[in-house]
């Protein structure tokens, strides 16, 4: 059988995400018994457990980003707080919420440099596609729409943090409701 690094290195990468999202540890050799490989291939794949939690950040972060850029891409806002609310029940019920709060916990530098990037990417993300929704609405926002996006960002990462913790899904849900209508509110016809 011929080897093949790339899909060694995404079996690694996979086993890494599903300890995470699992809620368990991550160690190097808790990785290598889940993707069923050496211990030692994880360390030439990823020099450090520092380097394979970044990759895995960037990976999960990348997934998130494309999945709620979908979610916004909408017809109307309450199509969209639908679809996203939608989202982030399924990001709960599939783990990734668990791994993603597992990887900003890190104590790590490399990892929390990683995260931190991550999450202003993903801001960045929700403020393009909320500037979209906005203007296909015939609105502008009255503020930069930067600062509705860290803001709808802020309020997913903080319903993410409740969710895992155990939070009353239907009242989140009417404060979800209640956070698009504040960003909404910071919009006006446009002229």
């Amino acid at each position: 059988m011929a080897r093949d690094p790339e899909r060694a290195r995404t079996a690694i990468l996979d086993a890494a995400e599903r300890l995470l999202r699992r809620g368990g540890g991550c160690t190097i050799d808790q990785v290598a018994r889940e993707a069923h490989r050496a211990k030692g291939l994880v360390h030439y794949h990823f020099h450090s457990k520092s380097a394979l939690l970044a990759a895995v950040a960037s990976r999960l972060s990348d997934r998130r980003r494309a999945a709620w850029t979908a979610a916004f891409d909408a017809p109307t806002p309450d199509a969209a707080i639908r679809r996203s609310w939608d989202l982030l029940l399924k990001e709960h019920r599939g783990g990734e919420l668990r791994a993603w709060i597992s990887l900003c916990a890190e104590p790590d530098p490399i990892t929390r440099q990683t995260v931190s990037k991550e999450i202003e990417a993903f801001a960045v993300g929700i403020a393009e596609t909320t500037g979209g929704l906005l203007a296909s609405l015939g609105l502008r926002p009255t503020v930069r729409v930067g600062e509705i996006g860290r803001y709808l960002a802020s309020v997913i990462q903080g319903m993410s943090f409740q969710l895992v913790a155990g939070g009353a899904h239907e009242e989140m849900q009417g404060a979800y409701a209640a956070a698009w209508l504040g960003a909404l509110s910071l919009a006006q016809p446009a002229r």
